[in-house]
């Protein structure tokens, strides 16, 4: 609990008041100093009071990336029984402002929301968030901090790469597969997976099964990027960052243009896939990664598709993948 700049003046007029009925012995002076007196204790009561029994849940249920401005949803909850909190804000680590709560009644909660941009990716435990009041009188203000379970997988950032990646249209021919996808012809009905593409669903077949129904096209050819990622020691940190940063993005567009992607990595790969199942997947590696040793590096310079090597600089112990690929990006000079 601290003292308000109003606190101050407030007790300042206190004692002044105190000095002055001691020396005339005046007893209307003297009730107005006990009445000075009992606001200053009745503040601290009340607002200890207001504070008391008041709890939190916190919940992010939508992806977050590093450095972007992101919503948290928190519950509170007034476990007193009988008496409501009034005027209380609630802050936390990474949130560009508290959030003030007028009112709160005896066992009630209130859902709100709050702004928080978490700077780097990464796992985030929720950790500590304040509760904060003046309340009745604004002579004091008191901050509880309350621990919250749970914590939130940030990703890394995505970048604009259109401008970086040249149209390769017909260019990666040479890797080209056969799979399940875009014919004409229908091969089978499933059950529809997450990341499968809506218009695909077959409506007679899923009101027969009660539940949703796909429909997979016989094979046809597919477009496959390999994307190369530099994650070897050195350290290097900001650069690494981008390089991360980088990867995710080119999933992005390409998974958008309709591509099978892989990420290669030290001691990470990431398969072919297609879709936003595919997209989070990779989101989820990168998000963790770390960089390693040259131990372990299932990296060869022979690569399905049109590969893609990202480089954090011509510096790189990845450098010798170069010959092997069809295009080559530094972050450092991004």
């Amino acid at each position: 609990m601290k003292i308000t700049r109003e606190g101050k003046r407030f007790l300042f007029a206190t004692i002044l008041i105190a000095v002055a009925a001691v020396n005339t012995g005046n007893n209307l002076i003297y009730l107005i100093f006990s009445l000075m007196l009992s606001f200053v204790i009745l503040a601290v009561a009340l607002l200890q009071i207001n504070l008391k029994r008041l709890s939190l849940e916190v919940s992010i249920d939508h992806p977050v990336f590093a450095g972007e401005e992101t919503y948290a949803f928190f519950t509170i909850h007034n476990r007193k029984k009988l008496i409501p909190s009034y005027s209380f804000s609630v802050a936390a680590p990474g949130a560009s402002s508290p959030v003030y709560c007028a009112y709160i009644g005896p066992k009630d909660s209130l859902k709100k929301e709050i702004k928080i941009t978490f700077k780097k990716r990464g796992v985030y435990s929720y950790g500590d968030f304040f509760i904060q009041s003046g309340f009745p009188f604004i002579l004091f203000e008191k901050s509880v901090k309350v621990k919250v379970s749970g914590e939130v997988l940030v990703y890394p950032a995505l970048m604009n790469v259109e401008e970086v990646i040249p149209d390769i249209a017909g260019r990666e021919a040479r890797g080209s597969g056969r799979a399940f996808g875009s014919g004409n012809e229908i091969h089978s009905i499933r059950e529809f997976r997450y990341g499968d593409d809506w218009r695909n669903i077959h409506w007679k077949a899923s009101a027969k099964a009660s539940s949703l129904m796909v429909k997979e096209y016989a094979l046809t050819d597919i477009r496959q990027i390999t994307v190369i990622l530099d994650n070897l020691l050195p350290a290097g940190e900001e650069v690494f960052e981008k390089t991360l940063s980088l990867a995710g993005s080119l999933a992005r567009h390409f998974l958008d243009a309709g591509y099978y992607v892989r990420v290669l990595s030290c001691k990470k790969v990431i398969p072919f896939g297609a879709g936003d199942e595919h997209f989070f997947k990779v989101l989820d590696i990168l998000a963790l990664m770390r960089e390693e040793d040259a131990l372990d590096c299932p990296v060869s310079h022979e690569n399905e598709g049109f590969s893609i090597l990202l480089l954090k600089s011509a510096r790189s112990s990845f450098r010798e993948y170069v010959s092997s690929a069809d295009m080559v990006l530094y972050a450092d000079s991004l």
